[in-house]
């Protein structure tokens, strides 16, 4: 937690974020999940500690940006739609957590605005480029999203796998359930990695190869809101993003 203070003293912050509301909130989910899905958490030496970064996540499951979330040793920013904060609670807690909140039905290009201005004050922004969540645990080719905000920002990507979620908590569950989860972190890649040709390609493979997942093609994969930032799914899945 320690770790997490000093990048919050020194990197940028969404309005009305507190870092002793985002620290608990982050020790109190590591401590559920490290019992009740026995979760492991490899590779964060591999987290830039400042600058600009991307994490580009597969998405199999409500638990993904979360457990994504309590992994990583920077604060992270998500997307919500507004109409989970309806509750007063909820949204003092979303804002304190650095949670974003925008209209579901926001056009792609508004997403995108937010997500890139973040990233242009050297935030680190969580992104699901497949656009929605997996029906059986494989990762579909990614949307347009991850391409334009590195090309935009320069920012860094960091991939990153997340195993066992979809065991835990597929669509139609109401519950988790108590199976194994592992996030693994890979290394970070430069803007000028993921923008060669094939790399956002390559990019997926190494997010399936990290989440220990296969591959969905084209011809198969699931039509997704927008970008593929995954910001707005009706869900709690951007609350941590989460």
């Amino acid at each position: 937690m320690k770790r997490d203070a000093e990048t919050v003293a020194t990197g940028p912050t969404p309005a009305g974020y507190s870092g002793a509301v985002y620290g608990f909130s982050k020790w109190l989910l590591r401590v559920w999940a490290r019992v009740w899905l026995r979760l492991s958490i490899q590779g964060v030496r591999n987290t830039p500690a400042n600058g600009p970064l991307l994490l580009v996540g597969n998405h199999a499951s409500y638990l993904d940006p979360p457990l994504l979330g309590c992994g990583l040793p920077r604060p992270v920013l998500y997307l919500a739609q507004k109409g989970l904060a309806k509750f007063p609670p909820l949204r003092w807690w979303m804002r304190k957590v650095g949670v974003g909140l925008i209209d579901r039905n926001a056009p792609s290009k508004d997403v995108l605005r937010f997500l890139s201005d973040a990233l242009q004050k050297g935030a680190c922004v969580a992104m699901f480029p497949e656009g929605t969540r997996s029906n059986d645990g494989r990762v579909a080719p990614f949307r347009s999203g991850v391409e334009f905000l590195v090309r935009r920002t320069g920012a860094s990507v960091l991939p990153i796998g997340i195993d066992g979620s979809y065991a835990a908590y597929p669509r139609g569950a109401k519950f988790p359930r108590p199976k194994k989860c592992v996030v693994r972190i890979g290394e970070a890649w430069p803007a000028d990695r993921v923008l060669a040709p094939g790399g956002v390609e390559a990019l997926r493979r190494e997010v399936a190869r990290l989440a220990n997942a296969q591959l969905r093609d084209d011809a198969e994969a699931q039509v997704g809101n927008g970008p593929g930032s995954n910001p707005v799914e009706s869900s709690p899945s951007a609350s941590g993003k989460p």
